[in-house]
C-alpha cells in the first residue's frame, strides 16, 4: 500500500474519533442538549434528577435579561424550594441568582415565585454583553415539588442611552390613602397564577375567597405609576402586590391593604428586594387570601393607579426589528461551529494528503 494513503487513514481516523475521546474539547453548550427560549412565558417541568438548563439569546449588546420561574407547590416544607441562577455558560451562575422561599406551612397549594437578571452597572460585564446567557432551575428540595408543572417569564429589555441613567429622577415615595369602595363592586372570577389571573381596571371588584387559598388578579401599571390596593368585608383578608417579574412590590401596607412603590428604573439599583420589583413597568399581580382554617368570604378588593407617565421614563436604545430574543432560533441540533470546522479541516487534510500522493505516484 503506497505510504502516504496508510498516513492518510491513520490521520482521518485519528479526527474522526476526537468527539468520542476528547469531549472535554466540546463548549459545554455544544455537549448539553439546551433548548432556547424567546421572550414571553414557557411551561417547563422542575427537574427530578439533574438541574435543567436553557438558552436565551441576545437580540443587542447591553440589554437587560429577565427571568422569573413560578409553579403551585406541595405545601408542605418551610424555606428554600428551587434555586434560579444566570451565566454565559451552562455552569455558570454569576449572572444573577434568585430562590423560591415558602414562608409558612398550611396552604395546600401556595403559588411560590423566584426571578433573576443580568442587569448591571458595568457598560463592558460580560453578563450584559454575552450574545447567549443560559438559565438554569435547579432541583427542588422538597422531593414532592419535582417533576412539577411549573412556568419561565423571559422578558428581555433593551439597553439604556449612556446619559439617561444620570438624568432619571429618583421618584418620591408614595404614601398610602384609604381607598373608597364602590357600594356596587364588579363581580369576578379571581385567578390563582399568573397565567390565569384576569387583567382588570382601576375600581371595585367582588371577590369570592376560599381559606388557605389565593385569588389573584392583575392590572398594567406604566413608568412613574404605583397601585394601590385594599380588601374591605372580611378582617381576615390579607393583599400583597407582585411584580412584572413575580418579585414582591409592596412600599408600605397593613391590615387589608398594600401599595407599591412608582415603577422606577432607578429601583433595581436598590438592595431592597422589594424595590427591585417595581423596577419594570408591565402588569402587577394582586394576591388576596384568607388563612387556613377562617370561614370563606365575599370581599370588595379596591384598586387604585396614581401618577402618569413622566421624566422617569427610561430612554432605551432599540434596535431595529428587535423585539426581545428571536422566536425563530436556529436548529440546536446542528453540529457545534468547532466540529464543522473540524470537518471542513479534514476535507482540507484529505484533498492535501491525496494530491501529494498522487504527485509522488507520478515522480
Amino acid at each position: 500500500m503506497d505510504r502516504p494513503l496508510v498516513a492518510l487513514n491513520r490521520l482521518l481516523a485519528v479526527l474522526l474519533a476526537l468527539p468520542a475521546v476528547a469531549p472535554g474539547l466540546l463548549p459545554a453548550a455544544a455537549r448539553a442538549d439546551v433548548r432556547t427560549l424567546s421572550a414571553g412565558s414557557h411551561p417547563i417541568t422542575l427537574p427530578t434528577e439533574a438541574p435543567a438548563t436553557f438558552r436565551l439569546r441576545r437580540t443587542a449588546p447591553g440589554s437587560t435579561l429577565h427571568v422569573a420561574l413560578w409553579y403551585v407547590g406541595a405545601g408542605d416544607s418551610v424555606g428554600e424550594g428551587v434555586r434560579l441562577t444566570l451565566g454565559t455558560t451552562p455552569d455558570d451562575t454569576g449572572c444573577g441568582s434568585g430562590a423560591v422561599f415558602r414562608p409558612t406551612l398550611g396552604e395546600p397549594a401556595p403559588l411560590l415565585t423566584t426571578s433573576a437578571s443580568t442587569w448591571t452597572d458595568e457598560p463592558d460585564h460580560p453578563c450584559g454583553t454575552a450574545t447567549e446567557v443560559f438559565v438554569t432551575v435547579g432541583l427542588p428540595s422538597d422531593p414532592a415539588d419535582a417533576g412539577r408543572a411549573a412556568t419561565l417569564v423571559v422578558r428581555e429589555e433593551p439597553p439604556l442611552s449612556a446619559y439617561a441613567f444620570d438624568l432619571l429622577r429618583e421618584p418620591a415615595a408614595p404614601a398610602w390613602r384609604p381607598l373608597d369602595p364602590d357600594p356596587a363592586p364588579q363581580p369576578v372570577v379571581a385567578g390563582a397564577t399568573p397565567e390565569n389571573a384576569l387583567l382588570v381596571e382601576p375600581g371595585s371588584l367582588e371577590v369570592r375567597l376560599r381559606p388557605g387559598r389565593q385569588a389573584m388578579v392583575g392590572i398594567l401599571l406604566d413608568w412613574d405609576q404605583s397601585l394601590r390596593a385594599q380588601v374591605d368585608g372580611s378582617a381576615d383578608a390579607a393583599v400583597t402586590i407582585i411584580g412584572p417579574m413575580l418579585g414582591e412590590d409592596v412600599a408600605s401596607s397593613g391590615p387589608g391593604w398594600a401599595q407599591t412603590h412608582v415603577a422606577s428604573y432607578l429601583h433595581r439599583n436598590s438592595f431592597d428586594p422589594t424595590r427591585a420589583g417595581a423596577s419594570l413597568d408591565g402588569p402587577r399581580y394582586v394576591l388576596v387570601g384568607l388563612p387556613p382554617g377562617s370561614a370563606a368570604a365575599t370581599v370588595t378588593l379596591t384598586l387604585a393607579v396614581d401618577g402618569s407617565r413622566g421624566d422617569g421614563v427610561p430612554a432605551y436604545t432599540v434596535p431595529t426589528g428587535a423585539d426581545g430574543p428571536s422566536a425563530d432560533p436556529p436548529d440546536d441540533s446542528a453540529p457545534a461551529p468547532i466540529w464543522i470546522g473540524a470537518g471542513a479541516l479534514v476535507v482540507v487534510v484529505v484533498i492535501a494528503l491525496t494530491r501529494r500522493g498522487a504527485r509522488a505516484r507520478g515522480r
